[in-house]
């Protein structure tokens, strides 16, 4: 294969990248792959002396990891809120994110109003919502676990299962039709049971 054939291919892979993160729903991952499209992308820029182009992917490398530090920097301090039924907060985060929510877990109709509902805040800024039902044998069954975007680093669900643990939640018990949700679920601690349910010991 020609030199130039060879350059040709891996720039075709780092647009492919650059095009994928901005499809992304989480903005860590979109700026992690964002970087990664771009430093290749700026490489085949290099060899092929096209300086323009090299230039502007030099920038959004620069750009994106000056984000990421900040990211990392952020001070996160989370509360969490508890609520009931479909009205106020959560049912406005449930239309601001429907699009989103519905990525994650199209089987959500809204809430209920003898939902369990909390809502985790971070400053002044609601980072997610959480609803389900709690029976008698203090188990949550999670009808949604939804993280904003710019959250989705695991340190708001891991505060979120310790908060619900302190408030007497024994187990949780996620059961959903999509698998857009199943990694985060692990990284929680959740173990799968069976097609689509998943529990975890609080």
């Amino acid at each position: 294969m020609e030199t130039r054939t060879i350059l040709e291919i891996i720039g075709y892979i780092g647009s492919v990248l650059v095009v994928i993160s901005m499809m992304m729903t989480s903005v860590f991952k979109l700026r992690v792959v964002n970087i990664t499209g771009s430093a290749i992308a700026f490489f085949y820029a290099m060899a092929v002396k096209a300086y323009p182009v090299a230039a502007l992917n030099g920038f959004l490398i620069i750009v994106n990891v000056v984000k990421i530090v900040q990211f990392f920097r952020m001070e996160k301090s989370y509360t969490l809120i508890e609520s009931t039924g479909a009205a106020g907060l959560p049912k406005y985060l449930a239309q601001k994110y429907n699009d989103d929510i519905l990525n994650f877990f199209p089987d959500f109709t809204g809430f209920k109003d003898d939902d369990k509902v909390f809502i985790l805040m971070n400053g002044d800024n609601a980072t997610g919502v959480t609803a389900g039902q709690i029976d008698e044998f203090q188990t949550f069954h999670i009808s949604i676990d939804y993280t904003t975007p710019a959250y989705r680093d695991n340190s708001a669900g891991r505060f979120l299962y310790s908060q619900i643990a302190r408030r007497g939640c024994k187990k949780a018990v996620f059961e959903t039709s999509s698998k857009n949700h199943e990694a985060y679920m692990y990284k929680m601690g959740f173990v799968k049971i069976s097609r689509g349910k998943y529990v975890k010991e609080l």
